[in-house]
């Protein structure tokens, strides 16, 4: 592994691929044998990122690698800032996961390299879409709609993942901003990374990690094309979602790497920089479009 993190490790300016800043990967941080720089992964749902930590943990074993468990409390997206049930091998090298808060770097940010995956809004929901009915294949006895699945979760929830889980902002603040301020919380946040990437580039990093001997290790938790319920979204669809979170869209066109300040001049001019009535109603049809979609099918 050693041999492919130096034969592909680059410098990386902020201005290729966005926020990603100027950055290089030790040939042995990932490996171990470095005393100053590890991993930091933070998985958005949906982007590649299982194979990855599965990856990691099968190398450096469970107790190697941080990736926290979500505080299930039912305050604790509302109230509480960390989110995340405090892991019994907190000391360990690498730290991935849904849940792995910014803070459990405990200030030593410096020490890792840190990674981010991001996607177009409509292929996340596709994806996620799809995943739910493969992961329950076995269970579940009728299809849910792609529409009322939409429906069962908030606008932009990539970010929202970004930032109650990785910024450790509260849910009730969050919900209540603006979604300008939201693009601008999340901006300074991935601001912090030193690879925000289109899950395009996923195949890329695995090969940059390699496994012990110099191969892209083995993928994990990808359907194949033939086990979608949906193969895909009419163009239509595609609008609406798009329009639907223009948060998630605008960071995604960072992730592919377009000059920031034009994304963030467009952001200025598109974005609504007064919170969203329409979000309480949303909300408050969560719980029966949840209903429809996690309950319904499996009875």
């Amino acid at each position: 592994m050693t041999k492919i993190a130096a034969r592909m490790a680059r410098s990386r300016s902020s201005s290729e691929h966005g926020y990603a800043r100027s950055a290089q990967l030790n040939p042995t941080a990932i490996s171990g044998d470095d005393d100053q720089v590890a991993l930091y992964f933070f998985h958005i749902p949906k982007t590649g990122g299982r194979t990855l930590i599965k990856h990691l943990e099968q190398r450096y074993g469970k107790n190697g690698v941080v990736n926290p468990s979500k505080n299930k409390s039912p305050v604790c997206d509302i109230f509480l800032q960390k989110k995340f049930i405090v892991p019994s091998n907190l000391g360990a090298r690498h730290i991935v996961g849904h849940f792995a808060s910014f803070s459990l770097m405990g200030g030593r940010e410096s020490n890792y390299y840190k990674v981010c995956f991001w996607r177009h809004p409509a292929k996340w929901y596709l994806s996620f879409y799809n995943y739910r009915h493969h992961r329950n294949s076995d269970t579940i006895k009728r299809k849910f709609s792609f529409a009322d699945f939409c429906r069962s979760m908030l606008r932009n929830p990539m970010t929202e993942a970004l930032l109650l889980y990785c910024a450790d902002v509260r849910g009730w603040s969050h919900f209540f901003m603006s979604d300008k301020h939201k693009f601008d919380l999340a901006c300074a946040t991935i601001e912090r990374f030193d690879r925000f990437e289109d899950i395009a580039k996923v195949d890329n990093f695995l090969e940059f990690i390699g496994d012990e001997n110099g191969h892209k290790p083995k993928d994990y938790n990808r359907a194949f094309k033939s086990e979608n319920v949906l193969q895909h979204i009419d163009e239509a669809t595609i609008v609406e979602i798009e329009c639907q979170n223009p948060v998630d869209l605008l960071l995604h066109k960072i992730a592919l790497g377009e000059e920031t300040q034009a994304v963030r001049k467009e952001a200025a001019s598109v974005l609504s920089r007064a919170f969203d009535p329409g979000d309480i109603v949303r909300a408050l049809l969560v719980p029966y479009y949840r209903f429809k979609t996690w309950v319904v099918p499996f009875v």
